[in-house]
């Protein structure tokens, strides 16, 4: 089976992804999907920008390590950027931590990184609704699908994610609540 060489979000009508509540999220969950060959993990070189332009500023890219603090940004769109008043890309959540999360927002910062390391520790895509206090310290809802990747369809090496902040003055907000939900990613990539 070939990789799809342009993606059409019109493909997703009547799929079952009922879990990922944001609409922009829905569209990368089946540009995700679309990437697997034959079922296989996503691979992270087939990730085109030009393809999801319109949510770039949303997207981001972490090389998994053995622990949640080895999590190291290999890409982070500029609304990421800004909203953690800082450039990620190349550190680790380790030394984000260390450098620029605040002592009483620490606990959240962990979870958070637990969470995303769980989907390649445990094999998992992830979709959450929270409330956060950003590094800029500005109080956010928002909505995160993260999606494992792999460099040879086999081992999960990453995770390719998206967040949409509650500022973005989109109708979804209205009816906000909170919730995280994980699927394994057998159940994602069973019948492509």
């Amino acid at each position: 089976m070939r990789r799809r060489d342009r993606w059409d979000d019109s493909e997703i009508v009547g799929q079952d992804d009922a879990f990922v509540q944001h609409p922009s999220l829905k569209t990368l969950f089946w540009y995700w999907r679309s990437l697997s060959i034959g079922g296989a993990i996503p691979l992270r070189r087939h990730i085109d920008p030009i393809a999801l332009r319109s949510i770039l500023p949303h997207l981001y890219i972490l090389d998994a390590g053995a622990t949640p603090d080895d999590l190291r940004y290999r890409l982070a769109g500029s609304l990421i950027v800004q909203g953690f008043g800082f450039e990620p890309a190349g550190l680790t959540r380790a030394e984000i931590r260390q450098r620029h999360v605040t002592t009483e927002r620490q606990a959240d910062f962990n979870q958070t990184s637990q969470e995303t390391h769980r989907i390649v520790s445990a094999g998992v895509v992830a979709y959450s609704h929270d409330h956060m206090t950003s590094y800029t310290k500005d109080y956010l809802a928002y909505a995160r699908l993260n999606l494992p990747i792999s460099e040879d369809g086999r081992t999960l090496t990453g995770v390719f994610g998206a967040i949409f902040m509650s500022n973005d003055g989109q109708p979804f907000w209205r009816n906000f609540t909170h919730t995280h939900v994980e699927i394994p990613l057998s159940h994602c990539l069973n019948d492509v």
